[in-house]
């Protein structure tokens, strides 16, 4: 009997999920773009990759556009569930875009530093807005379709952007995760990782991590004999990232994974420091981290985007990740000014600390950090993900317990949460007044 219930279970979710894919076609497809948008003299001009589906599409239905960011785009991926979900409800056009610098999207020949000059926010949006006025003028059916957005992450910024830069081209928008404010040193990300592992395994998770983070760093120092048998195992470059393994998970999992986590990481003997080596390894063939080391290859390559997504740190964003708060249980293992002068190293002398600053300040000004001013974009965060507090105010936003980074925007399933079903429900009704042109809610009446 209990057998025959899990089955059903999974049977259901399984339906959930399907139900977000089933008969969407999307083709791939191409848009002529500008290299630089605001250099009347500059002709040049690159193919921007996007995916295209009318399968749901009615007369009189919205453009629902899923904005990609430091990705490669992959289509029907069901991290995006709700997007497919919102296209069916709504009879909409979808459409999925390819940020410029990633995937196979590439406007010049080679990253090469003076080839990235053109990966700012300001072209980024430049892009979409070309996007979206070519779509209406060549597809008759959507001239005078309403558009609305919705973006994870980094991408949630740009659907926030957008709407403060472009209001007449965006109708409405879903911003999940986003990190608007950007500082120069984002200590605080490694600082949640650890009251995550706190919150959900107890002193003792948070303490195991944080034993083997010195334990380990004591004996790189000596360059004892221990430290050379993990060397000789392949297990030492799994301790050297652990703080972005366990960061990775604590931005991604939910409570309930969370928990299982803590339990693999306190079952691990204090003294055996090979085991908990292994089961970094572990837990890193359960992520994708993209190594540090390809931050100096030039050449495009669709799997890989750590060079393209430093370039922004060093040139616009900060919000460079170090050890250089004491509250995190990683060491220092990445200090500050480390991280910093790792930008010099890679894109040249102008990358100062300094230049970095100014950048950070700049786009800070432009875009008002955790108070954009803008309306009708519905902003959702998870309670516990690591970039909650460089989110819009808690105020201004719906924050969901129990889930990890932009989990509110899979597929729905009976599993979930009522909190996430809640937060999904209310997208659902936002969008729906907004496509009417019409509503009472605070993200359609106030500016955040």
């Amino acid at each position: 009997m209990k057998l025959n219930l899990v089955y059903l279970l999974l049977l259901s979710q399984l339906t959930f999920i399907l139900a977000a894919f089933m008969d969407i076609v999307e083709k791939s497809m191409w848009i002529e773009q500008k290299v630089d948008h605001f250099n009347k003299s500059d002709k040049r001009t690159w193919q921007m990759q996007y995916l295209a589906s009318d399968t749901f599409f009615k007369p009189g239905g919205p453009i629902i556009i899923n904005i990609n960011a430091e990705w490669e785009m992959v289509p029907k991926n069901h991290f995006f569930g709700m997007y497919f979900e919102l296209v069916e409800i709504f009879n909409a056009y979808a459409f999925e875009t390819e940020h410029r610098y990633y995937g196979r999207s590439w406007p010049v020949q080679n990253m090469t530093v003076e080839n990235l000059q053109y990966l700012t926010t300001r072209q980024v949006l430049a892009d979409l807005a070309h996007f979206i006025r070519q779509q209406k003028a060549t597809i008759p059916e959507i001239a005078n379709s309403k558009v609305i957005m919705i973006g994870c992450s980094y991408a949630a910024n740009l659907v926030t952007y957008f709407r403060k830069d472009y209001p007449e081209l965006i109708d409405g928008g879903w911003a999940a995760g986003a990190g608007l404010a950007y500082r120069l040193d984002y200590s605080d990300g490694y600082v949640s990782a650890g009251k995550s592992l706190r919150k959900f395994g107890g002193d003792a998770c948070y303490d195991r991590v944080e034993h083997f983070s010195k334990t380990f760093l004591n004996h790189k120092r000596q360059k004892s004999d221990t430290y050379k048998m993990l060397k000789l195992l392949n297990l030492a470059e799994y301790f050297e990232d652990m703080r972005s393994i366990i960061l990775v998970h604590a931005q991604h999992r939910n409570a309930t994974g969370m928990q299982k986590l803590c339990k693999n990481i306190t079952s691990v003997d204090p003294k055996n420091i090979n085991e908990f080596g292994r089961l970094l390894k572990l837990f890193q063939s359960q992520t994708v981290i993209d190594h540090t080391d390809k931050v100096k290859m030039i050449n495009f390559n669709p799997k890989y985007a750590a060079r393209q997504n430093f370039y922004q740190t060093c040139s616009e964003f900060g919000d460079i990740f170090s050890t250089s708060s004491r509250h995190q249980p990683f060491g220092d293992t990445h200090p500050f000014g480390k991280q910093v002068a790792k930008c010099k190293e890679v894109f040249g002398p102008k990358f100062t600390i300094d230049y970095i600053s100014g950048k950070v300040d700049e786009i800070t000004a432009k875009y008002g950090a955790q108070h954009p001013n803008v309306d009708h974009i519905y902003f959702t965060k998870a309670e516990d993900d690591p970039w909650r507090w460089a989110g819009i105010t808690d105020e201004c936003a719906t924050i969901i317990p129990g889930i990890g980074h932009c989990k509110e925007l899979r597929a729905r399933a009976p599993t979930d949460w009522p909190t996430t079903s809640a937060a999904q429900q209310k997208a659902i009704d936002l969008i729906r007044d907004w496509i009417n042109g019409n509503g009472t809610t605070r993200e359609t009446l106030i500016k955040c």
